[in-house]
């Protein structure tokens, strides 16, 4: 049996009633649904040997999908699989920050750690096709307006850049950069700050701008 625990991220994991879960057999693509009940649970039963791809969905948050396979487990207690699928609210023309998005100074390449992140946002729109992305870079205020301007323009174009090399459909994600014009704190021209104050404005967000008027089918 496979047990799937929808929760909702931003509500400290609480259970999320209601959910949509898709169960696909990867071999036989055959799939199965059910919706989570009060305790945020829907049951499935599983066959020995098969690869699955579970999908969570739910108005007003972000799909998630996550992998469960069989293959090499025996029966009895090896085929009891628990599942946590942790749900996001998603919120529209609100900029969330992708986290550890750190570039070298200077520099507008995307390092390995920064990678890493990014494949986040990648697994994001390729659950949810439908979403229009602008992913956005900015600077802290050092350097002058116009030179931050163009660095984040080039930090942002490279990240976008890598996203659509995974696969990503180019005209589902814009981006933009603001240089130092959004600080998120007192830290302008002139102002005498922490490194870690710096840090603070030098961030990647990505923004949901909207949706595409259908879903544009995966080429998986």
């Amino acid at each position: 049996n496979l047990t799937v625990l929808a929760v909702d991220k931003s509500e400290n994991m609480a259970p999320l009633p209601g959910t949509n879960v898709e169960l696909l057999n990867k071999t036989s693509g055959e799939k199965e649904t059910s919706v989570t009940g009060a305790d945020g649970k829907a049951t499935f039963k599983l066959k020995q040997n098969t690869d699955y791809t579970v999908l969570g969905s739910k108005e007003g948050f972000f799909s998630n999908s996550a992998e469960v396979s069989t293959v090499g487990k025996s029966a009895g207690e090896d085929m009891n699989i628990t599942l946590v699928l942790e749900m996001e609210v998603m919120k529209v023309n609100e900029p969330i920050e992708i986290k550890n998005i750190y570039y070298d100074f200077d520099k507008a390449n995307i390092r390995a750690d920064a990678a890493k992140e990014l494949d986040g946002l990648v697994k994001k729109m390729q659950d949810n096709p439908t979403i229009l992305v602008e992913l956005a870079s900015h600077t802290d205020s050092r350097g002058s307006a116009s030179y931050n301007q163009k660095l984040s323009q080039r930090r942002a174009q490279a990240a976008v850049n890598y996203i659509t090399s995974k696969g990503i459909d180019k005209n589902k994600i814009t981006a933009k950069g603001y240089g130092e014009t959004k600080l998120l704190n007192n830290c302008k021209d002139g102002v005498k700050c922490s490194e870690a104050d710096h840090q603070l404005n030098r961030r990647t967000e990505f923004t949901v701008t909207g949706f595409t008027d259908k879903p544009i089918q995966s080429t998986q």
